[in-house]
């Protein structure tokens, strides 16, 4: 009589979690198995925490007792946090003749600022206003790889610079 080795698959779960946050715990479904038996096997998956998905392993041996094993990988996916914002500051005073603008940053680290005047079109540079104006609204949007966008906004006025006349006698 021959009995050969009944095929068992372990197949790492499928994860999720948001940028930041701990791992969740990592298990396998075991299909194949008769009554109570078990079969040993890890989890572990591949290194990183930034936004992306990574590879979940089960490993163990492949020969177990009445068992041949094989592994099927799984992938934990990391989400973008919401934590982000930007702190946009008014610019408001009288002509000098000196460009403008607002002032702005992000709360995270590693973000990157892109300014608009139109809501529309974004560019890494901040206008500016030399001239009277009246006031203009600046958007921000700060972005980053591990964060939600953020938006903010803010305005740049310039009054006229009061200016004295006198005749000469």
């Amino acid at each position: 009589v021959t009995i050969t080795p009944k095929a068992v698959t372990v197949t790492a779960n499928d994860k999720s979690k948001v940028y930041g946050d701990d791992d969740p715990a990592l298990d396998a479904t075991v299909s194949g198995t008769l009554g109570t038996d078990t079969v040993a096997y890890t989890v572990s998956r591949a290194a990183g925490e930034d936004v992306g998905t990574y590879t979940i392993t089960p490993a163990g041996d492949a020969a177990q007792g009445n068992y041949a094993v094989t592994y099927a990988t799984g992938t934990l996916t990391i989400t973008k946090a919401s934590q982000n914002a930007v702190t946009a500051t008014p610019y408001s005073g009288t002509y000098d003749a000196s460009a403008h603008t607002i002032t702005a940053s992000a709360a995270q680290a590693g973000s990157t600022l892109y300014y608009s005047t139109d809501n529309a079109t974004w560019s890494e540079t901040a206008p500016t206003w030399t001239d009277v104006t009246d006031a203009q609204t600046v958007y921000v949007k700060a972005t980053n790889p591990n964060y939600e966008d953020a938006l903010g906004q803010a305005t740049v006025t310039i009054t006229p610079k009061a200016v004295t006349v006198t005749a000469n006698d």
